[in-house]
C-alpha cells in the first residue's frame, strides 16, 4: 500500500473515531474505536499488516513524541505540577497493585509464566513489553513472547472505556460545581492570565515565529535526550522532556502552550497516536483464541486490583473515586491516551470555552502525571525486577 493511501486510511479511521466520541460524549473514546477498527481490518485482510509502516508516519513519531512531551510541560505551571504528589502516589500504588495481584493471584489460576509476563505489561507499556519479551526469548519460550504482545494489545480495551467513563463522571461533577459557583472558571489561554516576569526575556513577537517556537522545543527535547543518555536511560527520556518542558517554560525560554502557539498540535498528535496501535497488526485470531483464558485472568485481576488500590489511596487524599480510578487506569494505556481522553471529556462536557478550560485544568494534569509515573517509571522498574523471576 502506498504511503498516501495508508495515511488516508489511518486519518479516516481517526476521523470516524472522533465522530463517535463526539456522538457518545466521550463515553466511547476515539482510541477504543480506532483499536477495534484496525484490529478488525487486520483480521479481515482489509488492511495490510504493514499499514502503519507503509504510511511512513511512524518514522517521525520518535522525534515528535519528545517534542510533544516538552510541549505538554509548557502547559503545566510548576506550582501545579508540584501539587500532583498525591497523583504520583495513587498511580504508583495502582501500578504495583496490578503487578503484584496478577503475579501472585494469577499463578493460582493460570501458568506461572503467563502470570509473570502479564503482570508488568498490564501495568505498563512498550518498555515493559520489550523487557518481558526479551526475557521470554532468552529463555527460549516463544509462546510467552507472543503472550506479551497480546497483553499489550488487550490492555487498552479495558483502560480506555474505564478512563472515559470515570473522567466523564468526574467532569460532570466539576460542571455542577462550576454551575453552583464553588469552582472558579479558568482563563482560556495565557493571554488572560497576569504576566509574570521570567528569568529569560521573551522574544519579540516579530521574531517569535512558528519556526522559532518549534526550534526552541526541539532544542529542549535534544537537551532532555542528552541528559537521559548521561544516566544511561535510568529515567526514561520522555520524563526528562516533561521536566525540562516545565522548567524551560517557567524560566521563559519556552512559550506557554508552545506547539499550540505554533499551530502544530493538529498534526503532531495523530502521528504520535499511531504508536498505540502498532502491536495490533501482530494480534492474529489464533493468538487471541489460544490465550484468551490467561488474558482474561490477567485483565480481570488487574482491573480489580488497580480499582481497589486507587479508591483506597485516593480516599486518603480526598480524591473522588471517579478521579482515583481514572488515575489508576492510566496504567493500562499511558501517554498519549491520558491527554487525548482528558481533552475529549473536557470538550464534550463544558458548554463554554472557560468551562472546558476549567475542567481540563482539573483532570488533564493528574492524568498526564499518572501516565508518566505508571508507564514510564513504575512499570519499567517492576518489569526490570520481575524479568529475573522466570
Amino acid at each position: 500500500m502506498t504511503a498516501i493511501i495508508s495515511a488516508a486510511v489511518i486519518f479516516v479511521v481517526f476521523a470516524v473515531g472522533d465522530m463517535i466520541s463526539a456522538k457518545t460524549k466521550a463515553i466511547v473514546s476515539m482510541l477504543l474505536v480506532a483499536s477495534v477498527v484496525f484490529l478488525a481490518g487486520f483480521w479481515a485482510g482489509i488492511f495490510p499488516t504493514t499499514l502503519f509502516a507503509d504510511s511512513t508516519l511512524l518514522s517521525m513519531a520518535g522525534l515528535l513524541v519528545t517534542m510533544l512531551l516538552v510541549h505538554l510541560g509548557t502547559t503545566i505551571r510548576l506550582r501545579d505540577f508540584g501539587a500532583q504528589w498525591r497523583t504520583v502516589i495513587i498511580s504508583a500504588v495502582a501500578c504495583i497493585a496490578i503487578s503484584a495481584a496478577v503475579f501472585f493471584i494469577g499463578q493460582l489460576i493460570i501458568e506461572r509464566g503467563f502470570a509473570l509476563v502479564g503482570a508488568p505489561i498490564l501495568s505498563g507499556g512498550v518498555v515493559a513489553t520489550l523487557t518481558m519479551q526479551d526475557m521470554a526469548n532468552k529463555a527460549n519460550l516463544p509462546d510467552l513472547a507472543v503472550f506479551a504482545t497480546l497483553v499489550m494489545c488487550a490492555q487498552g480495551f479495558v483502560g480506555y472505556p474505564v478512563a472515559s467513563l470515570c473522567l466523564k463522571s468526574e467532569a460532570k461533577r466539576l460542571k455542577r460545581d462550576i454551575d453552583a459557583g464553588s469552582v472558579t472558571l479558568a482563563p482560556v489561554n495565557a493571554a488572560q492570565t497576569a504576566a509574570r516576569k521570567k528569568l529569560i526575556p521573551a522574544l519579540p513577537d516579530k521574531y517569535n515565529t512558528p519556526n522559532a517556537i518549534i526550534a526552541k522545543v526541539i532544542l529542549v527535547a535534544l537537551l532532555s535526550v542528552w541528559v537521559s543518555s548521561l544516566f544511561h536511560d535510568a529515567v526514561n527520556k520522555l520524563v526528562w522532556c516533561l521536566i525540562f518542558g516545565v522548567l524551560c517554560k517557567e524560566l521563559g525560554f519556552l512559550d506557554e502552550d508552545a506547539l499550540g502557539k505554533a499551530n502544530a498540535t493538529g498534526i503532531v498528535m495523530p502521528i504520535i497516536t499511531l504508536s498505540i496501535f502498532t502491536n495490533l497488526a501482530s494480534a492474529t485470531p489464533e493468538m487471541v483464541g489460544s490465550m484468551v483464558v490467561p488474558l482474561l485472568v490477567c485483565v480481570v485481576i488487574g482491573t480489580i486490583a488497580f480499582s481497589l488500590a486507587s479508591i483506597l489511596v485516593g480516599k486518603l487524599f480526598g480524591y473522588s473515586w471517579q478521579m482515583s480510578v481514572a488515575i489508576g487506569s492510566s496504567c493500562l494505556f499511558g501517554f498519549p491516551g491520558t491527554v487525548i481522553i482528558s481533552n475529549e471529556v473536557s470538550e464534550s462536557t463544558g458548554t463554554t470555552a472557560e468551562e472546558k478550560a476549567t475542567i481540563n485544568a482539573q483532570i488533564m494534569p493528574k492524568m498526564l502525571v499518572a501516565g508518566m509515573v505508571t508507564v514510564s517509571i513504575t512499570s519499567v522498574l517492576v518489569a526490570g525486577v520481575m524479568s529475573a523471576w522466570l
